[in-house]
C-alpha cells in the first residue's frame, strides 16, 4: 500500500491505473487507501457533466480538455458508463472519441462501468476523483450519462455540475426539473448551431432557472464557442460553507444507504431467513408483510446493531 502510494503522488500512471483498479475490486483496499491519501487531496478542482444520451457530451468534454491543456493544466477524466460491457454499450466508445489525448502525459482518462448496478457506481467515482486528486490532476472531470440519481449522487462531490442539454428540449427538461436541474451550477445548450438554441436558452432563463444559474451555448467542434465555458468553469468561487454543508449531507446519506444495502446483501446471502420464510408465504401460513418484519427483526440484531 505505501509504495503505491508514493508512486502516485510522484506522478506515476501506472501505480495510479492499478490503484484504480484494485478500488474496484477491493472493498478493503478502497477504505484503507482513501484514509491514508485524504489530507493530500483537495487541490484539484472536480467537474461534472451530465445530460440526456445524444446532446454531445464526450464532444464537449474533448474540446474542453484541448483548451485546459492549452493551458498549462494537467486533466484527469473519469467516464461513467451505467451499461454493461458484455451488452456492448459504449464503455470504450468515449475513449476512442477522446483518442488525441490518450496520451497527453497531462491526461488521464479512466472509463467505469456499474456492471449492470448503476446504483453503485457513486462508491467509485468519488474515490477515484480522490486518487486522481492525490496524483496532481489540477481538473478532474467526470461525465455521467443520463440524469438520473447517479448524476445527483456525482454532484455531491463535484465543485461544479454542469448539465449539457441541446436545442428544442422542452419535454425533457420538465422531466428534468425534479431532479439534476436543482443541483445543476451551469446550463450548457450544446449543438447551439441547431433550431431552438435561442427557444430554449429563453425557456431556461425564465421557467426553471430560479437561482440566475448562467446558461452557455456551445457548438462542440467549434473551439471558440467552448473558450467562454472553460472560463466560467476556472472563474470557480469557493463553495460557500452552507451548501458545502449540503452536498456533503447528501454525499453521507447516499453512503449509509449504500453500506446498509451492503451489509443486508451480505447478510441475506449467508442467512437462510429468505428461503425460510418464503417457504411461509408461499404456503399461506403468514403474509409477506409479517415475513418482512421477522428478517428486519433478525438482520437488526445480527447485522446493523453489532
Amino acid at each position: 500500500m505505501e509504495e503505491i502510494l508514493e508512486k502516485i503522488k510522484a506522478g506515476n500512471r501506472t501505480a495510479l491505473s492499478r490503484a484504480i483498479t484494485l478500488l474496484e475490486k477491493d472493498r478493503d483496499f478502497r477504505k484503507e487507501i482513501i484514509k491514508r491519501i485524504h489530507k493530500c487531496c483537495g487541490k484539484a478542482r472536480i467537474v461534472c457533466f451530465t445530460g440526456p444520451p445524444g446532446v454531445g457530451k464526450s464532444t464537449l468534454i474533448d474540446q474542453i480538455i484541448g483548451i485546459l491543456l492549452s493551458r498549462g493544466k494537467k486533466v484527469g477524466v473519469i467516464l461513467v458508463d451505467p451499461r454493461s460491457p458484455y451488452t456492448g454499450g459504449s464503455l470504450l466508445g468515449d475513449r476512442i472519441r477522446m483518442q488525441r489525448h490518450a496520451t497527453n502525459p497531462n491526461v488521464f482518462i479512466r472509463s467505469l462501468s456499474t456492471l449492470g448496478d448503476p446504483s453503485g457506481l457513486s462508491r467509485i467515482v468519488k474515490d477515484v476523483i480522490k486518487l486522481m486528486d492525490a496524483f496532481g490532476m489540477d481538473y478532474i472531470i467526470v461525465e455521467t450519462v443520463g440524469t438520473g440519481q447517479i448524476a445527483v449522487d456525482v454532484s455531491h462531490i463535484c465543485h461544479t455540475t454542469i448539465l449539457v442539454l441541446m436545442p428544442n428540449m422542452g419535454d425533457d427538461i420538465q422531466m428534468m426539473k425534479a431532479g439534476i436541474m436543482e443541483v445543476a451550477d451551469i446550463f450548457v445548450i450544446n449543438k447551439a448551431d441547431l433550431p431552438g438554441a435561442d427557444l430554449t436558452e429563453g425557456y431556461l432563463k425564465s421557467t426553471v432557472n430560479e437561482n440566475n444559474v448562467p446558461v452557455v451555448k456551445t457548438v462542440a467542434y467549434n473551439r471558440a464557442t467552448v473558450v467562454p465555458l472553460v472560463d466560467l468553469i476556472e472563474k470557480y468561487v469557493e463553495i460557500p460553507m452552507p451548501r458545502k454543508i449540503s452536498k456533503m449531507k447528501g454525499l453521507l446519506k447516499s453512503m449509509v444507504l449504500d453500506y446498509i444495502e451492503e451489509k443486508t446483501l451480505e447478510y441475506l446471502e449467508r442467512s437462510k431467513d429468505i428461503e425460510n420464510y418464503a417457504e411461509k408465504v408461499a404456503n399461506e401460513e403468514i403474509d409477506y408483510y409479517t415475513a418482512l418484519e421477522k428478517i428486519y427483526e433478525k438482520l437488526t440484531k445480527e447485522v446493523l446493531c453489532k
